[in-house]
């Protein structure tokens, strides 16, 4: 008898996570109930879910980052999540499928083993894309969104990034995820081999093309039923972009009188209009490779994906190289966003492989990356105390500080400036302040700590402060106007 199918429900209200359970286990599911995020984070770590299957707006986060952290713990995980029609459009771009309410248990079944087939291919190792899709960052989101859209589709697909973002994984998402999955995926570098070469890599070589050749099926043919993806499709040879372009023209190979049956993605790290207004590529072709045009957002535009990237790296080479997970503290963080990462997701899975490897305790802090910055780029980073739990910017230990009754100090409580809010700092965490400020700054100090621990979301600011979101938005245009950083929120939206 098959195993079933194992699903993670997550929603804190009884009512609706029993609804949706009740609904699944009709339908042969095995089913597991977590009420809030950090459940299902913990209850997910132990694996063996095929789907989770959470409300947008769980106990303890919202359902946007436990997306994003359930795929930290396994990358091909599909999520659906459950929310109101309402809901901003980031949510589409967060999960497998949004489901909004009200919706029949015909239609939650049909959503569940959708997803499953769909990334069932994916199961039987950690694809190589993975880190491609962790993710927070809505215009990467919107981007993995178009091309899943365009993956059943035969129309051509540009990726122009820069180098170290992804290309070639999102090129093998695109084909991992359309129906051409059982077919071959044949990669070819234009920039790597001299013209004749190239030439007969991509088109084939015929019997007799020089003294002792055989005949040598090329790339296009190679890629027959599956995905052909051209790397630096910039440097193509001016020749040779004119025979590509009477092939896509023609949908036909060289003297084959059948269409090819290839999708064509092409990959640059060049801005492909510019070198056909500089008279180095061809217009015509430029066009018939652009169909679906797909942009990658470099790293040092995604700040709120650094930390989730990180964990993943860290996770997998410590696994790789049989070592315990390191414990990342908020300075090591905090490093982290202040380096540009000119080599993007590459530069970084390099770091932290490096970091992992080298590491003689348990956990990675600033001291750890002092190898990859100038010194005075460590200026006013926190400080972690082996002893204590990891500090924040802005804050330090507090020496003797005693306020339980019984005089023992709280663990990891922090001094805290009021003048400079808290950063990276968890809600929960035991804060001193010095006697004597005025309401208006407390009021501040209060708001802008609780922003950044809820990395700039605006409505959960103004829920955890019981507060109207009206008022959290005054405030922080008051702040701003008198000069105070605002956390920017990391979500792309309130």
């Amino acid at each position: 008898m098959a195993t079933p199918l194992r699903v993670l429900v997550v929603n804190d209200d009884p009512g609706m996570r029993d609804g949706v359970a009740l609904s699944l286990k009709r339908s042969g599911l095995a089913v597991d109930l977590a009420r809030e995020g950090a459940e299902a984070l913990r209850l997910a770590h132990q694996g063996g879910y095929d789907a989770v299957v959470a409300d947008l707006h769980p106990a303890g986060m919202d359902g946007l980052e436990l997306s994003a952290r359930l795929k930290a713990v396994d990358p091909v995980l599909p999520v659906l999540l459950i929310g109101a029609a309402e809901e901003p459009e980031t949510a589409r771009l967060a999960a497998f499928e949004v489901l909004y309410r009200p919706f029949s248990a015909d239609e939650l079944s049909a959503a569940v083993q959708k997803a499953v087939a769909s990334e069932g291919h994916l199961k039987a190792a950690e694809p190589s894309e993975a880190p491609l899709t962790l993710t927070q960052d809505p215009a990467l989101g919107e981007t993995l969104a178009m091309a899943r859209r365009a993956a059943d589709s035969r129309a051509t697909i540009l990726i122009q990034a820069e180098n170290g973002t992804g290309k070639e994984l999102l090129a093998q998402l695109i084909h991992g995820t359309s129906s051409r999955h059982g077919g071959p995926l044949v990669t070819l570098s234009c920039a790597a081999l001299p013209e004749e070469a190239l030439e007969a890599e991509l088109f084939g070589a015929e019997k007799g093309a020089h003294p002792g050749a055989a005949p040598k099926p090329g790339a296009l043919e190679r890629a027959e039923g599956g995905t052909l993806v051209l790397d630096a499709v910039d440097a193509l040879p001016p020749g040779l972009q004119g025979r590509l372009l009477r092939i896509l023209q023609e949908r036909a190979g060289s003297g084959r009188p059948a269409p090819m049956d290839v999708r064509l993605i092409s990959l640059t790290s060049q801005d492909l209009l510019a070198e056909v207004k500089a008279g180095r590529f061809s217009e015509d072709l430029y066009y018939r490779l652009n169909v679906i045009p797909l942009n990658l957002p470099p790293l040092r535009e995604r700040p709120g994906d650094l930390s989730l990237l990180a964990e993943h790296f860290a996770e997998r080479y410590a696994r790789e190289n049989g070592r315990e997970v390191p414990e990342l503290t908020p300075s090591f963080f905090a490093a982290l966003a202040r380096h540009p990462w000119t080599g993007n997701l590459r530069e970084l899975e390099n770091v932290i492989q490096r970091c992992v490897v080298l590491n003689q305790g348990h956990r990675l802090t600033q001291q750890d990356l002092h190898w990859l910055m100038p010194t005075e780029a460590f200026e006013g980073l926190p400080q972690d105390s082996p002893a204590a739990a990891p500090l924040a910017a802005g804050a330090r230990q507090a020496p003797g500080v005693s306020p339980r009754p019984d005089g023992s100090p709280v663990p990891g409580a922090v001094l805290a400036d009021p003048r400079k809010p808290l950063v990276g700092l968890p809600l929960g965490t035991p804060v001193t302040l010095p006697l004597g400020l005025s309401l208006p700054e407390l009021e501040r100090f209060w708001l802008l700590s609780t922003l950044s621990a809820l990395r700039g979301n605006r409505t959960h600011c103004a829920t955890q402060l019981d507060i109207a979101l009206r008022t959290v938005r005054n405030k922080i245009n008051e702040y701003k106007a008198d000069g105070f950083a605002i956390p920017p929120s990391q979500r792309g939206g309130e």
